[in-house]
């Protein structure tokens, strides 16, 4: 009976410690893979925190001992191992979103093109070619993305940048031509963009799987550490997928409506130009032009007259310092000389009336001298 019993502990013994054994090996493989997965995705603290918590789960079962612990550890050993594969298999570069499995035939893909088409016009009615074209646009399912009119004396033309459904692209061409221009020249150009948008779009799964692996790693997260890292590791792997997702936006916005530049132009004679014109040449138009022309005339006269004097102001400037002093002198001179000459005038006047009272006075004195005559 001791024997049996002795055999018993011993078998017992020998069970445990083989369950422990393999409890290590699945624990040290679990954090060895959990380790790969957190350098792939910058993400290391949590698979080694979770490779933590489930060896200390299984050593916690080795420790009780009992066949009931023994089946439940086992259990766990294999939900473990389960778990792992999962992971190792999502981490493994057979399993890259966008690749296709082994022995199997890549899917069609749908090529993705851009196309833009440039299209010159000569019309002989400018104003109903261009509503015209407004209404193809509109009938399409398409829009106006941009517009340019220009007008001479002998063209009007205007350019217009339309978006269209790529489906009716080639349709909303042929609906220019059946317009019956005078001439048309339309070029067609092509971008496959294939290429990027399906890089784009590997890209894109690849980060959102690693977007989910990070919300896992940090709602298994219990240090405030782990928690920040997690937070910027998160927030630099949103903007990523924001990034990617605004450019495949992008592309699919330009393969959806294909890009279509009009030039509209309208050839105007030169009899047309010259009978406006001459319509345009009435009784306001010439009074019009004849005030503009003295206006002209009396501001090219202000101008000469400014530029004149502002090229004799050195000149006139030393003339005034030497002529102002001359001119005041002379000035005096010429007073003075006007004063003598004043002066000799009255002094010979005052000369002459005193010769004649003396002339008169001598003549009475002869006249009263005289004896009277006699009587014959």
């Amino acid at each position: 009976m001791s024997g049996f019993r002795r055999g018993r502990k011993t078998g017992t013994v020998l069970l445990a410690g083989c369950l422990l054994a393999v409890g290590l090996l699945a624990g040290c493989g679990s954090a060895k893979e959990a380790t790969d997965q957190a350098m792939n995705s910058e993400s290391a603290p949590a698979p080694t925190m979770a490779a933590k918590q489930e060896s200390a789960q299984i050593f916690n079962a080795n420790d009780s001992g009992t066949a009931a612990g023994a089946a439940e550890q086992t259990d766990s050993i294999q939900a473990t191992s389960g778990m792992t594969n999962v992971q190792s298999g999502a981490g493994a570069p057979a399993s890259v979103p966008g690749a296709a499995p082994t022995g199997q035939q890549p899917a069609s893909i749908d090529r993705q093109i851009i196309y833009k088409a440039n299209v010159t016009m000569e019309v002989a009615e400018y104003g109903s070619a261009h509503t015209e074209i407004n209404n193809l646009v509109h009938l399409s399912g398409g829009y106006l993305l941009q517009f340019s009119e220009n007008r001479t004396d002998y063209e009007q033309s205007g350019i217009l940048v339309v978006k269209v459904p790529s489906k009716g692209f080639s349709g909303f061409l042929a609906n220019l031509e059946k317009m019956k221009p005078k001439s048309i020249q339309r070029s067609v150009q092509g971008q496959d963009v294939t290429e990027e948008y399906v890089d784009l779009t590997s890209r894109l799964k690849a980060r959102e799987a690693e977007l989910a692996r990070l919300f896992s790693f940090m709602d298994k997260a219990t240090k405030s550490e782990d928690l920040v890292t997690f937070s910027k590791q998160i927030e630099t792997v949103q903007t990523e997928v924001e990034r990617l997702k605004g450019r495949m936006r992008y592309l699919e916005q330009n393969v959806a409506y294909s890009t279509v530049e009009i030039r509209l132009y309208q050839k105007i004679e030169k009899a047309k130009v010259e009978a406006e014109k001459a319509q345009e040449s009435g009784f306001a138009s010439k009074l019009a032009k004849a005030l503009k022309g003295s206006a002209k005339v009396v501001l090219g006269f202000l101008q000469g007259v400014v530029i004149v004097l502002a090229g004799a102001l050195p000149v006139l400037a030393v003339l005034a310092v030497v002529g102002i002093p001359a001119a005041t002198i002379y000035r005096r001179r010429r007073a003075r000389m006007k004063e003598l000459e004043e002066r000799s005038r009255s002094i010979r006047r005052q000369n002459l009336s005193q010769i004649e009272s003396d002339s008169e006075a001598d003549r009475d004195a002869d006249h009263d001298s005289k004896p009277p005559a006699s009587d014959a």
